[in-house]
């Protein structure tokens, strides 16, 4: 059974593009359909009409659509969809919602990657950043040293899932390394210490680059 995309308030000409990315995208993992009457998984409404989401009926999600450029200022805590809209941040935000009936190694598999340590090999895409307002201060704490989900909780003071979200969508974009401490052996030796020292310099000098602080 396919997954539900709901719109609420929206200008039929924005419904219209829903579906013909919904449609169209190769990149969605679960199959959806948009409807603007039957219960749904993910409701879009309206972020500019003040009483919105207090008329929202009981969804799993509900995502406010605000003008691009706006949507820290108008929902600082909490996830957003820009508009006009952009295939690829609809897609993005569609494969964070996994069906509601998720298997038992599905969840066991999120536990076990909340404690898994990663670090970045290079700064992440724009479009993930935007994603949410928090995630540009974990991408600086994962381009220090090797975080995991749940050390990235504590640190930016945010949901251990929201965090287990954002290294999700880094792994897809190729953007981070895993540790693998608890399985290979340490490299030893001078010139393994220098290399990573050096890796970690010139990783960093880049990301002070991209921010204009070089």
């Amino acid at each position: 059974m396919p997954l539900v995309l709901g719109v609420m308030g929206l200008p039929q000409v924005e419904v219209e593009l829903l579906r013909i990315i919904v449609r169209l995208s190769s990149n969605l993992r679960s199959l959806w359909t948009v409807s603007e009457s039957q219960p749904c998984d993910l409701l879009l409404v309206d972020g500019d009409a003040p009483a919105a989401e207090r008329q929202t009926p009981a969804v799993r999600f509900v995502v406010p659509m605000v003008a691009r450029g706006e949507a820290v200022a108008a929902a600082p805590a909490r996830r957003t969809l820009a508009r006009p809209i952009y295939a690829e941040e609809l897609v993005a935000l569609l494969n964070q919602v996994a069906p509601s009936g998720a298997s038992g190694d599905a969840a066991r598999a999120m536990v076990r990657s909340i404690r898994a340590r990663a670090s970045l090999i290079r700064w992440p895409s724009q479009v993930t950043l935007q994603r949410h307002p928090i995630y540009v201060r974990l991408a600086a704490a994962l381009s220090k040293s090797a975080q995991s989900a749940e050390s990235l909780s504590v640190l930016g003071r945010i949901d251990v899932q929201e965090c287990s979200t954002f290294l999700g969508l880094l792994e897809e974009e190729g953007a981070l390394t895993w540790s693998e401490e608890a399985r290979a052996p340490r490299p030893s030796g001078a010139s393994a210490s220098g290399e990573a020292a050096q890796h970690k310099r010139g990783l960093l000098s880049r990301i002070r680059r991209r921010l204009g602080l070089a």
